[in-house]
């Protein structure tokens, strides 16, 4: 009876001081639904800057898989940090003539950004930092915000090729964490949980979405009726078909969500012409509708190598 005793109250003991640890393994403070719905506001204040800029476009997106990738990301932003002001001070002493040859050389009417704008520090944990590639930088993109407790999974690189614009030449080499994967899970519908698993390649979950779950996200009746009516709304344990149809949404730079389409399997089928009114899609989601390659773009970074193509 004493040994029971000791084992629970060693079970008990372990579970009260549970602790979670940071990427590089070290035992930190857990981080709390507000700290991941900061990080999912900021995702995708990044992600929508990218993806509505015509100037940029993305040339590659590397899915982060193990541990040591994602150790490197952190290490790669250390080491961004250090040459940020190396790469000033050699470009500084450059001559006239060495700088005419200087790849990413500003175009004039370029003002470069302080160390302050490019790198700031919030917590023990958490800071926010522009990006890997700093020799140009667009100070008008959203300042993406690191967690050293939640890794990113994504690194993807965009290219401004606009001649016309200030920024001609800025190669931007960003880590990104999804929107959907940080978003605090109390918030997440039905379908972005499935979505979500999905995405991370973890099972399917055990709690299947009810009306409730639904009810959490501030989006339009109408799209409230369509996932009550289109989405598996019970508790018992079904198996989903391989092929489910998982809602996608869109969201506007003031938070506003439109649905725009469903994920089936891998691929992404938007919503037709005929169906905007039945979703009430807004003007904001039309436009990224109307244009194949912006949409295929932003799929790609919301959802890095999930994503494989729209469905004719």
């Amino acid at each position: 009876m004493k040994t029971l005793f000791t084992a629970l109250m060693l079970a008990f003991s372990v579970c009260t001081y549970a602790q979670c640890t940071d990427i590089y393994g070290s035992k930190v403070e857990c981080p709390t639904e507000e700290d991941s719905l900061v990080l999912y506001n900021n995702a995708l204040k990044v992600v929508q800057f990218y993806d509505s800029n015509h100037s940029y476009q993305l040339t590659n997106s590397v899915e982060l898989e193990t541990n040591s990738q994602k150790i490197d990301v952190f290490e790669q932003l250390k080491t961004a940090r250090r040459m940020f002001n190396i790469i000033r001070r050699e470009v500084a002493n450059l001559s006239e003539s060495e700088k005419k040859f200087t790849v990413g050389k500003p175009k004039p009417g370029y003002k470069d950004i302080t160390y302050s704008q490019y790198y700031e520090i919030v917590d023990d944990y958490r800071f926010y930092q522009r990006e890997l590639e700093n020799q140009i930088i667009n100070v008008n993109a959203q300042i993406p915000i690191y967690d050293y407790r939640i890794a990113p999974i994504l690194v993807n690189t965009y290219q401004n090729t606009d001649t016309s614009s200030v920024y001609f030449g800025d190669l931007v080499q960003i880590p990104l964490y999804v929107p959907v994967v940080v978003k605090p899970f109390a918030l997440l519908t039905g379908p972005e949980l499935m979505l979500r698993n999905k995405v991370l390649k973890l099972p399917a979950p055990k709690v299947y979405p009810t009306r409730s779950m639904v009810k959490r996200d501030t989006i339009p009746s109408p799209v409230q009726n369509f996932i009550q009516k289109d989405v598996i709304v019970q508790k018992s344990p079904l198996l989903y078909p391989s092929a489910y149809k998982l809602p996608v949404y869109y969201y506007n730079e003031y938070g506003s969500a439109c649905v725009i389409g469903f994920m089936i399997g891998h691929k992404f089928k938007k919503l037709t012409y005929e169906e905007y009114t039945q979703y009430a899609v807004a003007p904001f989601a039309r436009t990224l509708l109307a244009d194949d390659i912006l949409l295929d773009k932003l799929l790609r970074i919301k959802f890095g190598e999930y994503y494989q193509g729209l469905l004719n």
